[in-house]
């Protein structure tokens, strides 16, 4: 998924973020369009458990890697003023990162190159027909009436970095973000020669704010959920193994070795979503939550 595609993705939720559950009539490979029937479509509940451990955001990622050689990571932005409701039917992004660079998988048959979150979890996704690439900054935008652009990456890695408060002592949130160096090439409209100079790019891609855990179709998953500096809600889905299962995420420390630090100033266009907002944001049903909590007991 390139930068161009990004800034698509983030209008296309702005125009349609409503999914429908409807029959399931495909093949179990053919993700085009895998549905189930509305009797079907599960929802996700909050789980309520106390954890039984802690583990920080790095030793989740190191963890992952280690034994799977990738983390994979489901995420969706929706507008702020829409409750988050998290089922089946969710349509996703997947991106996964192998400790140095993050991976896209776009689904050709969806126009924002999505795909349904329950065909992730009963394994009905056929990578095979989609595009698969590394998450890069270059982009291009030409505009015959304003003038052209096209940023042309030379240096590429990715890293968590933590944010926090004034004291440097409380961790806010913590983001993989992707550090672009490049070359930023402009001309006007109309002119046939480029103006060039050196551009940073760099851009946040999966924020880590406020944690909950979520159960779906028997499965425990982590998900973190940061509202951005468009005012949208960035919700990313990770699924449980052995080694995070019953145990809540933490930020790691200030300081931590291979982590940056950073000021204020990044929080306030990254405001992580207080955890009396965020329950307010996720609406189960209530008949599910209820059977969730007397079954947790």
């Amino acid at each position: 998924m390139k930068r161009a595609l990004s800034v698509f993705i983030v209008m296309a939720c702005m125009l349609c973020m409503v999914t429908a559950c409807e029959k399931n009539n495909k093949n179990e490979n053919d993700t085009s369009a895998s549905q189930v029937s509305e009797a079907e479509c599960m929802d996700a509940v909050l789980v309520t458990t106390e954890p039984e451990g802690e583990i920080t955001i790095s030793e989740l990622i190191n963890q992952r890697i280690e034994e799977d050689g990738k983390i994979y990571f489901y995420w969706k932005e929706i507008p702020s003023d829409t409750p988050v409701e998290i089922t089946e039917d969710s349509m996703v992004n997947i991106l996964s990162y192998d400790g140095a660079e993050i991976t896209d998988y776009g689904n050709r048959s969806n126009l924002r190159f999505q795909t349904r979150l329950g065909d992730i979890i009963h394994n009905k996704v056929d990578y095979s027909t989609y595009d698969i690439g590394q998450y890069s900054g270059n982009w291009e935008s030409y505009d015959n009436k304003y003038g052209d652009e096209k940023y042309i990456e030379e240096e590429g890695y990715v890293q968590l970095e933590i944010t926090t408060d004034d004291s440097t002592n409380n961790t806010q949130m913590e983001t993989l973000y992707l550090h672009s160096y490049g070359t930023l090439y402009t001309r006007n409209a109309g002119s046939e020669e480029w103006d060039q100079k050196e551009k940073d790019d760099s851009l946040p891609m999966l924020p880590f704010g406020t944690f909950e855990r979520i159960r779906l179709d028997g499965e425990t998953y982590m998900t973190f959920c940061v509202k951005n500096n468009l005012n949208l809600i960035e919700y990313v889905i990770i699924p449980d193994n052995e080694f995070t299962k019953n145990k809540t995420v933490v930020y790691d420390t200030p300081g931590t070795e291979g982590t940056a630090t950073n000021t204020v100033d990044f929080l306030k266009k990254y405001q992580t979503i207080p955890k009396e907002e965020l329950e307010q944001l996720i609406v189960p049903s209530d008949s599910k939550k209820d059977e969730s909590s007397q079954t947790e007991k």
